[in-house]
């Protein structure tokens, strides 16, 4: 397979991988009934009420913007491997998919009440940031980067 030399390119297509899996296994958890909303559900009432929330647009937006939240962790974890290395890759993946994880319990789960009424919701979505947007995209990003650093002048 050949190597992506971008760092930002390479964050990018790790990040959406990680992020279109997210959503599968919120999905899954939906269909079996172990959770009642998901991430793209936080995500459509940053931008829609009630009323609007389970409508197919509302839907729809909600999967692109938690599809491109986990393409900026894809970013900004592929721009720490380049600034930093590969050592301890999955720990640098899982602190920072674990940051931003947290940064949206605190922002965003607040406007929207996700989590607020089922004891699993938290657990459920800190997991699924560890495993998909943490321990995927570091693989994905270790298996299709190089990391180049650009030659000093």
């Amino acid at each position: 397979m050949k190597k992506i030399n971008d760092w930002f390119s390479s964050g990018l297509i790790a990040g959406t991988l990680g992020g279109i899996t997210h959503l599968l296994y919120n999905s899954l958890l939906l269909m079996l009934g172990l959770q009642h909303k998901t991430f793209w559900h936080a995500m459509a009432g940053l931008f829609y009420n009630q009323q609007l929330l389970m409508t197919v647009g509302a839907q729809i937006h909600g999967m692109v913007d938690a599809i491109g939240v986990s393409a900026a962790n894809g970013i900004l974890l592929s721009l720490i491997l380049m600034l930093t290395g590969k050592d301890y890759l999955y720990a640098k993946s899982i602190t920072m998919s674990a940051a931003g994880g947290y940064f949206l319990f605190i922002v965003v789960f607040p406007q929207t009440g996700l989590g607020k009424d089922s004891p699993f919701v938290p657990w459920i979505a800190i997991i699924g940031f560890i495993v998909f947007n943490g321990l995927l995209v570091g693989y994905v990003l270790n298996q299709i980067s190089t990391y180049k650093v650009p030659n000093k002048r």
